[in-house]
């Protein structure tokens, strides 16, 4: 027995906490001694950074989820690629010695019914979109075509127990919502699988409505949209864009879902005059006020606003009756709401000034490291994007749908060495038109991102400075927002979403030069400065507080040595 295996430990019988995996690992004769000082030391910094004892952290994947979910390898100055590193070997100990899975890797490349599936997977630019369902499906022998809702039940189950992935649900939505594109298929010949709900559905679908009702609904949200007869008597004091229509489509839904939760038969539901009579309108209102426990909100208002407009445009109700809902949107609107919890929850990460100097500086430093790495990755080259991202919301704090949308040489023009960022008032959600000239410094890293990562994102022909994965279209915003904020977190800690820059911005630049609001709404793009005000005055409320705060404590210091002089 040589010298190295002598000083071995022993192996536990049972491993139940990361201290007993230690010591399986370092007793393991078939791993190479390099691979298990790797994986010990992995394993114990690992437990050290999420504030755990070996000893008294319990050997699982579900022990550390939650707190996975709030760790951030910037927290314990690590780059991300340090710890995603640390976490795969965690993952692979725990998958080997505590649950004994073992690699499926070359029964995947001899499986061909699989292998099929891989193929055409790839095609699809998605090809490890499923990888781990592969795994899986091998290990019990399943085929692709045996695949159903009960195996991918079985699948996220196994899914939560053996990763420290932290949003389980998102990922099960994901794998159902490709295994259904490739169902399409019928060369692979898949059966179809249910789309998992991620939110609480209360409102019927459409085609549960009565057919009449629902193009009722669609006509006068056309005569009420641009589309519309602008010299209609009964018209919109303004033509609503289509985001507008859509919103206040739904709107009408939720009216019809608050009815029916107060014992109307949908059935019955018939007209638009059906939602303003009698007491539907306060029916339907309570209902939502009663989710909201009781207190108002913007949704509210907003129900009770397009309950408003049919009363007034649509079926041209009585006075009384116009005169009863107005009044219960007054009441239902909130008093000087400004700033969202979410945002103004966000914003406390900043009450700290590293915090701001940390997202300020992080394009650039992203693109410093960048520049040192010989890598030309689509993984660098999406980090890159999401400096560009970044840097243009922190100089420009335009909204998120416009960023996605911007277009070489249709929205970014090259005049010299100006950098021109130019939408049209039709694309913007309030008509105003944006026209900014980018920075030096932010125009330099737009042009090193467009020369040099763009081309490797994939065949661009509209030339989006956001492609997406279908040529002809820009990114997602549900998805680029929640890998911009997975990747932010990842290399500072923050938690931070595309949209919320624009708060950043506004708040940074009031709490320098507060009063200055006509600036902001510029900045902002907002048509009125009552908007900005209303949004932001608790950033000049704090200021003003702190100058009051100065003066009181200047004069109780000249009190106190006006006194110690006598």
């Amino acid at each position: 027995m040589s010298a190295s295996s002598s000083k071995r430990p022993s192996a536990v019988e049972v491993v139940a906490t990361m201290a007993d995996l230690m010591i399986v690992v370092q007793a393991d004769a078939i791993l190479p001694e390099s691979r298990r000082r790797n994986l010990t030391s992995s394993i114990r910094c690992f437990c050290r950074v999420l504030g755990f004892e070996p000893e008294s952290a319990t050997a699982s994947f579900d022990f550390f989820r939650d707190r996975l979910g709030k760790f951030s390898p910037a927290h314990a100055k690590m780059r991300p690629h340090r710890w995603r590193t640390i976490r795969s070997e965690v993952g692979f100990a725990l998958r080997r010695f505590v649950l004994k899975v073992s690699s499926t890797k070359e029964m995947i490349a001899q499986d061909k019914e699989w292998a099929a599936v891989r193929s055409c997977l790839a095609t699809r630019k998605m090809p490890w979109a499923l990888s781990r369902l592969i795994r899986y499906c091998l290990e019990q022998g399943i085929g692709p075509r045996a695949v159903d809702d009960t195996v991918l039940a079985g699948y996220i189950d196994a899914y939560r127990q053996t990763t420290f992935k932290t949003d389980p649900d998102r990922h099960y939505y994901d794998v159902c919502k490709v295994w259904r594109q490739l169902a399409t298929d019928s060369q692979l010949g898949l059966k179809s699988v249910a789309i998992p709900s991620r939110v609480e559905v209360y409102t019927p679908a459409w085609k549960d409505i009565v057919p009449s009702f629902v193009a009722e609904v669609d006509a006068w949200l056309s005569a009420m949209s641009e589309e519309g007869d602008l010299l209609a008597e009964n018209g919109p004091n303004r033509p609503l864009r289509p985001a507008s229509v859509k919103s206040y489509r739904y709107s009408v839904l939720q009216i019809v879902a608050g009815l029916c939760h107060s014992g109307r038969p949908l059935a019955s539901i018939k007209s638009l005059s059906d939602l303003v009579k009698g007491d539907a309108p306060k029916l339907a209102l309570q209902f939502h006020l009663d989710r909201n426990n009781g207190e108002p909100s913007t949704m509210l208002s907003m129900i009770a606003h397009v309950l408003l407009l049919i009363a007034k445009h649509a079926v041209r109700a009585d006075t009384a009756t116009v005169y009863k809902i107005a009044r219960f949107r007054q009441n239902l609107t909130p008093r000087n709401a400004g700033m969202r919890p979410l945002p103004k929850k966000a914003l406390q990460q900043f009450s700290d000034p590293k915090n701001s100097q940390t997202i300020l500086l992080l394009p650039i430093k992203i693109e410093k490291r960048l520049r040192r790495s010989t890598s030309k990755t689509t993984r660098n080259a999406l980090l890159m994007q999401i400096a560009v991202a970044l840097e243009l919301l922190l100089v420009r704090p335009i909204r998120s749908t416009n960023l996605l949308s911007l277009r070489l040489g249709v929205h970014i023009k090259k005049f010299g060495t100006r950098t021109i960022v130019a939408v049209d008032g039709t694309d913007v959600k309030n008509g105003m038109q944006i026209e900014h000239e980018l920075p030096t410094e932010s125009a330099r890293l737009l042009d090193n991102y467009v020369c040099e990562w763009l081309p490797l994102l994939g065949h661009n022909p509209k030339g989006f400075l956001f492609p997406g994965a279908t040529p002809d279209r820009p990114k997602c915003g549900a998805h680029f927002g929640r890998y911009f904020k997975k990747r932010i977190h990842a290399e500072t800690g923050l938690n931070i979403y595309p949209h919320f820059l624009r708060h950043f911005a506004a708040t940074l630049y009031l709490t320098e030069r507060p009063g200055e609001i006509e600036v902001m709404r510029r900045v902002l793009g907002h048509r009125s400065a009552q908007t900005t005000q209303n949004s932001y005055s608790g950033v000049q409320d704090k200021h003003a507080v702190g100058r009051f705060d100065d003066l009181v404590l200047k004069l109780r210091t000249a009190v106190v040595e006006e006194s110690g002089s006598d």
